[in-house]
């Protein structure tokens, strides 16, 4: 685990790599962060002089072998001795398992050999989730999103191949979708694919397309969903939206005018009505706190959050965009270490 360069009968050495610790989360990025200890003396033990200058290359490859054309510069002159980087942005190829080395360089001109590679493996694409309005007026523009789920749990976020929406809808290869004309309320279907490192996947998503000559009020925005939250032990997970200002034709909802909420989960991507569970039936909050045990929801299971919005004259909205969400509760333990005592 040792690289050297001869100088004067001694040689420079090249700490192990240390680690390069994978960090999955939730996040727009899963990061990693090599990390390997600093060079102060020569193999002999002698410090190296005072005025060199001591610095570091670490490098990335898909070859075990290290040859020296499949070398990727990871950083370069690094006078510090770890670096967290994304593997997506420096073109690691998913699915696959990647080697890092590196060699110390000295202000001499001097460079040690290769230090040993360690290894670590991207994981596969594992599903694809698309987030779109759940609704558009008609002639209005939405954005559509892509997240893709990896095999480790991370997500991040991707751009697919975008199809579909014909013939109430037009969606371009950036996932803006762009409403047309209707007679009366029309659902189009958004299809997104995904391939990496060979896998591929195929989503898709309902938007229904309002006709604006049926005024009724606008569904809610911004739906997200944040926690555990340290402050609220039982209901850990919050919920939460904007508040609703206005009807599909622009006009403001009366400032006396009550507006209450709905929120909802439920398995299905595609929102169907029969599939929806509440988990507020109404209410004039915009948020709603819940315990995933005790709403159903399964450990690791993928659950989608929805939101509607009725003014007091009856008038409801179209189901908000759904917010995709893995399920990372633990749920109850079963006994364990269980024995009998003899009174």
């Amino acid at each position: 685990m040792r690289a050297f360069i001869i100088k004067k009968s001694r040689a420079v050495l090249l700490a192990c790599l240390a680690s390069a610790l994978a960090l999955p989360g939730l996040s727009n990025a899963e990061t990693r962060t090599l990390t390997w200890n600093a060079v102060s003396t020569y193999s002999d033990g002698t410090p190296i002089e005072s005025n060199v200058y001591i610095t570091y290359n670490m490098y990335w490859s898909s070859d075990a072998g290290l040859s020296p054309g499949s070398l990727n510069p990871l950083v370069s002159s690094a006078v510090q001795t770890t670096y967290t980087f994304d593997p997506d942005l420096v073109g690691m190829p998913r699915g696959t398992t990647f080697y890092l080395t590196g060699e110390t360089v000295l202000s001499t001109g001097e460079k040690s050999l290769l230090t040993p590679a360690i290894s670590s493996t991207l994981p596969n694409l594992s599903e694809l989730f698309i987030g779109c309005p759940s609704s558009l007026n008609e002639g209005e523009t939405g954005v559509c999103t892509a997240t893709a789920l990896w095999s480790d749990g991370s997500m991040t976020p991707v751009l697919p191949a975008w199809s579909g929406g014909s013939p109430y809808a037009s969606i371009g290869a950036d996932g803006v979708l762009t409403a047309g004309t209707v007679t009366g309320d029309q659902s189009a279907i958004v299809t997104a694919g995904y391939t990496n490192a060979g896998v591929t996947r195929t989503t898709t998503a309902t938007v229904m397309i309002v006709d604006l000559s049926v005024v009724t009020i606008m569904a809610p925005k911004n739906v997200n969903v944040s926690g555990p939250l340290a402050d609220s032990p039982s209901l850990p997970i919050r919920l939460a939206w904007d508040p609703v200002a206005t009807y599909t034709d622009g006009t403001p909802i009366p400032s006396g005018a009550i507006v209450d909420y709905s929120a909802y989960w439920t398995s299905d991507s595609t929102l169907s009505e029969s599939s929806l569970i509440p988990l507020a039936s109404t209410t004039p909050s915009l948020s709603v706190y819940f315990d995933p045990t005790t709403q159903g929801m399964k450990r690791n299971q993928r659950v989608y959050f929805t939101t509607r919005a009725m003014d007091s004259t009856g008038k409801k909205s179209h189901l908000s965009a759904s917010v995709p969400w893995k399920v990372s509760n633990s749920g109850l333990s079963s006994p364990n270490n269980g024995r009998i005592k003899k009174n």
